[in-house]
């Protein structure tokens, strides 16, 4: 005997299935293997005994999976001939950089395990500044952090300058 639903019947079941969750879960286990997938590459640590990092854009540690490649990225500028070249349009430039470079590579901020920020005339400006961009660029998973102030980069006027270690799935 073969079974045969109007259309109504099946917009009934259907909206039976959502009503009792089991179209959600079924949904919801999807989205989060998606996430766990997206997130095997790495593993932020935060202790509770160390200081909360977190609200600064930064995380105390990370651990790169054994499966994953290790991708290096260079120092990025972002100092322009033409348009400003104040330390945040230097910064945002050098961010734009950076990503770029990651996609490049087969990767992304997501899989960013350490960064290293080089800043000329260091102050508390400039450090709520990169405080909001890595929380921005890095979202929830950040990576390890270390911002060394510096008396000068490669050439007169540079302010900024961010390399990256990341990684990528081993096939990359």
């Amino acid at each position: 005997m073969k079974l045969a639903f109007t259309k109504l019947q099946t917009k009934g079941l259907f909206s039976g299935l959502f009503a009792s969750g089991l179209i959600v879960t079924s949904v919801a286990a999807s989205v989060t293997a998606s996430v766990v997938a997206q997130s095997f590459l790495k593993r932020v640590l935060n202790p509770p005994t160390l200081s909360n990092s977190l609200q600064y854009g930064y995380s105390q540690a990370t651990i790169a999976a054994p499966s994953a490649q290790l991708v290096h990225i260079a120092g990025q500028v972002g100092i322009a001939e033409d348009g400003p070249n104040d330390f945040e349009s230097q910064g945002d430039r050098s961010f734009d950089a950076l990503v770029a470079a990651l996609e490049a590579a087969g990767t992304d901020a997501d899989n960013v395990v350490k960064i290293t920020l080089l800043i000329v005339e260091h102050d508390a400006d400039k450090l709520a500044y990169l405080v909001e961009k890595r929380k921005a660029v890095f979202g929830d998973t950040p990576p390890a952090s270390t911002l060394i102030p510096v008396p000068a980069l490669y050439a007169p006027g540079v302010l900024f300058e961010i390399d990256a270690v990341a990684v990528a799935a081993g096939d990359n």
